[in-house]
């Protein structure tokens, strides 16, 4: 029985580990933390298998500008950052052409038509139905002019055979009759799914991996050394041989990376959001409001405000901006919100053509990659977590993932 190391334990790598445990692997599962609790915890809690729509897109470029200047807008950046990480910036841009957009949104769509099957897999034995809810996920524009801006997203869609109905305000007003009326039309993602509580069904997921005969090491992989037949982690004062390693270690993967030789252009989005206090049923799906880029979702301890982007980096302290600008747009939106009972931040691990990298590395097979989902790490937890495990057996997936090679880099 071969032994693998799973290094992170978000749902990725909950999800990896609990696949090769079913198929007969040895599995170690090693974070510095609880699992599900980082990135897997705060996001809007989507099962997102609409999100096929690139952050690239043509014209980005030329709306930077405009998104900085709008002071409730979705987009932050630290200049300075961006100035120390001009490289990965131009990159980014690079891949905004729309020949470029539309084979990235081919392969997010590649990726995405399998999420709910995987998971479906997993929730056969684990069962997580009341942490679950199938009201379809809404979308609001906040002016006719965004509505409009917003039709290259649904002209890629349509080519993906994405369903998406569009909805006028007096079709929102009945689906959610709480919403104020600040909004001019919406989208309803058909078929969409979301959870009530995303860290119990991490917890329920990786509780399974431990009763299959599983093993967690609350740890941090401090350095990595690659053996003639073997690759041996060093953890604390501790080290352990493994003949494979799952890295999936999120925005914090490149830092394992680099002890074989690897480099990747791995950056981090940061996102945020708010739990507010409410005693009374609000809203019955995600709601997004396209005006600030933030969802609000009712969960299980209150209304969770979750999203927007700012490109800042791994290390700087949270942007108390960012948080005073979803507790306003979120008021706006919902003006019977109670009191703010707690905020975040999450980093998203984020690669400059919006693609993760799900691969054997090029500098030792026995080294594999997950990581760099971007916004949709949630959603494609459980379908990432069998393609590793098809990989760890030296099977080819019965999905084409040549588009998320770690070799593109």
């Amino acid at each position: 029985m071969k032994s693998i190391a799973v290094v992170g334990a978000g749902i990725v790598g909950i999800c990896s580990a609990y696949f090769l445990k079913k198929s007969g692997f040895k599995v170690t599962l090693i974070d510095r933390e609880d699992p599900g609790t980082m990135t897997s915890f705060g996001h809007a809690c989507s099962f997102a298998d609409y999100a096929n729509v690139p952050v690239n897109y043509p014209g980005l470029i030329w709306d930077v500008p405009k998104m900085l200047l709008k002071k409730d807008g979705p987009l932050a950046v630290d200049f300075f950052y961006i100035l120390k990480n001009i490289p990965w910036a131009l990159s980014f841009l690079k891949n905004c052409k729309k020949e470029k957009v539309d084979e990235i949104a081919s392969s997010l769509t590649n990726l995405l038509k399998h999420s709910q099957i995987s998971y479906d897999e997993i929730f056969k034995e684990v069962n997580v139905q009341e942490y679950i809810s199938h009201e379809e996920n809404l979308y609001l524009f906040d002016t006719k002019k965004s509505l409009e801006n917003y039709e290259y997203a649904n002209v890629i869609r349509k080519n993906n055979r994405v369903n998406v109905r569009n909805l006028n305000k007096e079709e929102v007003k009945e689906l959610e009759p709480n919403i104020a009326d600040v909004y001019y039309a919406g989208q309803l993602f058909i078929g969409s799914r979301h959870t009530t509580n995303p860290l119990a069904i991490s917890t329920k997921i990786f509780e399974k991996f431990l009763e299959l005969g599983g093993v967690y090491i609350k740890q941090n992989v401090t350095n990595l050394i690659q053996k003639e037949n073997s690759i041996e982690l060093s953890l604390g004062n501790k080290k352990i041989n493994f003949d494979k390693i799952i890295v999936s270690a999120g925005a914090w993967s490149n830092k394992i990376a680099h002890m074989i030789g690897d480099k990747f252009p791995l950056d981090t989005e940061r996102g945020y959001h708010i739990l507010f206090e409410t005693n009374e049923k609000l809203i019955n799906r995600p709601v997004a409001w396209s005006e600030s880029g933030f969802y609000l979702i009712q969960i299980h301890d209150g209304i969770r405000a979750a999203g927007t982007v700012e490109i800042a980096g791994l290390n700087k302290s949270p942007n108390s901006k960012r948080i005073s600008m979803i507790e306003r747009q979120s008021r706006k939106v919902l003006p019977q919100l109670g009191n703010v009972k707690s905020t975040w931040m999450g980093r998203r691990p984020t690669l400059p053509d919006s693609l993760p990298i799900i691969g054997k590395s090029k500098n030792n097979n026995n080294i594999i990659y997950a990581f760099g989902h971007q916004h949709i790490g949630w959603t494609l937890g459980a379908v990432t977590g069998k393609i590793i495990d098809s990989l760890s057996q030296d099977h080819i997936p019965n999905i084409d993932i040549s588009a998320y090679s770690p070799s593109r880099f």
